[in-house]
C-alpha cells in the first residue's frame, strides 16, 4: 500500500481531498474540486502541510459540530487551513497577497478568516507527532477504502453488515425488525468512513 504522504501530484492530491474531506463536514466537493487543484497546483503544497490543514479543519467541526457551511464557503474554509498549516510548516511561506492571488479570495478577507479560524482553534496550530501520526493513519485507511476495487468494497460491506446484526443479537433477546443499516447509503465507502472518523477523539 503506498503511503499517502509520497503523493506528489497535484491531481491525485485533489482527488485526495475531495474523499477526506466530505468525511470531516457535509460539503458538495464536487464543485470546489476545480478550485482545489488550481491551488494546488499554483502552489505545490506539499501532502504533509494538506493533511495538518484537514486536521484543522477537523478540529473546527470537532469544536463547532452543528455549524453548517453555506454554498461555496468550503473553498475559504479550505484556503485558510492552508495557510495556517503553510505557516506553521513552513519557514519561508506564502504571503497572504500570494494566497490571494491564487485563491481569487480579497487579502482583507483572508486575513480576517485566518484570525477568525486562529480564535475558533484558541490560537493552538500545534501538532504533536503523535497526533500527526493518528491522523495520518486514518486518512490512510478513507484512502485506502477509496481506491478499493469495487468487489472489495462489496465484501467488506457484506462484513460489515454481519457484524452489525451480530452485536444487535447479542445486546438483545427480541427479534430484530429494522432497517439494513446500508439504507441511509448505498456506498459501502460511507459506512467505512464514518466508522473510522468516529474512532479519532
Amino acid at each position: 500500500m503506498t503511503s499517502i504522504l509520497s503523493i506528489t501530484d497535484s491531481s491525485q492530491l485533489t482527488e485526495f481531498c475531495t474523499v477526506i474531506l466530505p468525511t470531516i463536514w457535509t460539503l458538495n466537493i464536487s464543485k470546489s474540486r476545480q478550485f482545489i487543484q488550481k491551488v494546488l497546483k499554483a502552489t505545490q503544497i506539499s501532502c504533509t502541510c494538506i493533511l495538518v490543514a484537514l486536521y484543522y479543519i477537523h478540529r473546527l467541526r470537532s469544536a463547532y459540530p452543528h455549524i453548517d457551511l453555506s454554498i461555496g464557503s468550503e473553498i475559504r474554509l479550505f484556503t485558510t487551513a492552508l495557510i495556517l498549516a503553510n505557516k506553521y510548516l513552513e519557514d519561508s511561506t506564502f504571503t497572504n497577497k500570494t494566497w490571494s492571488s491564487v485563491s481569487g479570495i480579497p487579502v482583507k478577507e483572508l486575513n480576517r478568516m485566518e484570525a477568525e479560524f486562529l480564535s475558533a482553534l484558541d490560537y493552538n496550530i500545534c501538532i504533536s507527532q503523535h497526533q500527526f501520526y493518528q491522523w495520518t493513519m486514518q486518512c490512510q485507511q478513507l484512502w485506502s477504502l477509496f481506491l478499493m476495487p469495487v468487489t472489495q468494497k462489496r465484501s467488506l460491506e457484506e462484513e460489515e453488515e454481519v457484524h452489525y446484526y451480530q452485536k444487535k443479537s447479542r445486546s438483545s433477546n427480541s427479534q430484530i425488525l429494522c432497517k439494513p443499516i446500508l439504507s441511509w447509503s448505498s456506498s459501502v465507502s460511507a459506512l467505512a468512513a464514518s466508522r473510522i472518523m468516529n474512532t479519532y477523539y
